[in-house]
């Protein structure tokens, strides 16, 4: 009876082990699902998590140049058109769903981006760079991905690539020439496992003629522990290569699909709102030129501002400052720190106080200094004119 019994057991065990590991009968493959389809005439710019239309401010006579165009985006490049002293671009980020939420592309999901694009004959290939899209989280300079136009030994080419982050160097797994498909719209379609064992797939297509279908294995394409991937769209090129010329480019029937079930939002913890405290997040602040709200698994409200300082055009501004009497208080700075880096703050307009800062990019660190505010509602801006400052948390203002 013992015998029978433990063999009972066994079999009832070993069922309920095939049980859990054997999928259901009814399971199916996960399909692709639209994640994102927008349409010109009804969400303009809007569709993109954010506008890059000459950010530093170079050409204020050639805005806008990111409009909508019929039934397509364009984006314009002028000579003049300065994105830094050996570049320009204009380019949108990202992808905002209807409920204006950014969609975040997260590790290992896979992802299909499809368009068309048209490129005229005056978007040249490039000795220097030319970028027309681009893979990017915002945590690192560094690419993930892009379409590009080099020139490849004396011929323009139209080039897919991925990028390694720990040489910094970029690796073209397919080409195509560029002269045959200008003037004229072509089909393309991005897809990728944004994964550290990733891959890459770029198609293009000129009507039922497929000129590119290129697949790269073993691509490292997720370099952030709390950010996400989000593509670029638009024109980002040196502007060291000889000949260019006044171009644009199109881009229409936008597309992007999740191989799977949507992922659901991330859920933040709640913003600190203790009296005088005001997050770098919040809504109604001015983040310019490449700053920017990032995640921030170690800051209150999940949040931090990020990529401020190191020009004139990369700042934050605190809005909306209280104080009942005009008068001296202490005001501190929660941030996180790499190494040894300095905000310039500023009150109302006012003369920069000088914040120095030591610490590290996973601990918040403050800093307490004297400011002057004047009786009612305040602005705060935050900067640096020679090198990159902290990344911002909050600021709590005391008397």
């Amino acid at each position: 009876m013992r015998t029978r019994g433990r063999r009972a057991a066994g079999v009832l065990t070993a069922l309920a082990l095939i049980l859990t590991i054997a999928p259901p009968a009814h399971a199916v493959a996960p399909r692709w699902e639209t994640r994102w389809n927008p349409a010109p005439w009804r969400d303009g710019v809007n569709a993109f998590e954010a506008l890059e239309d000459d950010r530093r401010g170079s050409h204020p006579e050639g805005q806008p140049h990111v409009r909508v165009q019929g039934n397509a985006w364009r984006f314009d490049a002028h000579l003049e058109d300065r994105d830094g002293s050996d570049r320009m671009r204009n380019e949108v980020r990202g992808m905002r769903a209807a409920d204006g939420r950014p969609l975040e592309i997260r590790k290992d999901e896979t992802w299909r981006i499809s368009y068309q694009m048209y490129i005229p004959d005056t978007l040249d290939a490039t000795t220097s760079f030319t970028h027309i899209w681009q893979l990017k989280n915002s945590d690192v300079g560094t690419p993930l991905a892009q379409l590009s136009l080099p020139v490849v030994n004396g011929v323009p080419k139209i080039a897919a690539r991925y990028w390694t982050l720990e040489d910094n160097k970029s690796h073209d797994f397919a080409t195509a020439d560029l002269v045959p498909i200008q003037n004229r719209w072509i089909d393309t379609t991005i897809e990728f496992r944004s994964g550290d064992d990733g891959y890459l797939r770029w198609v293009l297509k000129d009507g039922r003629r497929t000129i590119v279908d290129q697949k790269a294995e073993n691509v490292d394409l997720w370099w952030t522990q709390e950010q996400y991937n989000r593509p670029k769209w638009g024109i980002y090129r040196s502007i060291n290569s000889a000949g260019l010329q006044e171009t644009y480019l199109l881009v229409k029937d936008l597309k992007a699909e999740q191989l799977g079930p949507a992922t659901p939002p991330v859920r933040l913890p709640p913003p600190d709102r203790s009296p005088g405290t005001y997050e770098a997040e919040r809504v109604g602040n001015v983040w310019e030129g490449a700053a920017e709200p990032a995640y921030c698994a170690v800051c209150s409200g999940g949040r931090k501002v990020i990529l401020i300082g190191g020009n004139i055009y990369d700042y934050a501004v605190v809005k909306g400052v209280l104080s009942e009497t005009t008068g001296p208080r202490q005001l501190t700075v929660h941030a996180l720190v790499d190494g040894s880096q300095t905000f310039s703050v500023s009150v109302n307009g006012g003369d920069a106080v000088q914040v120095p800062m030591t610490g590290t990019k996973d601990t918040v660190t403050t800093a307490t200094v004297p400011v002057n505010l004047v009786a009612g509602v305040n602005t705060i801006r935050f900067y640096s004119h020679t090198a990159r400052s902290p990344e911002l948390d909050k600021i709590v203002i005391s008397p």
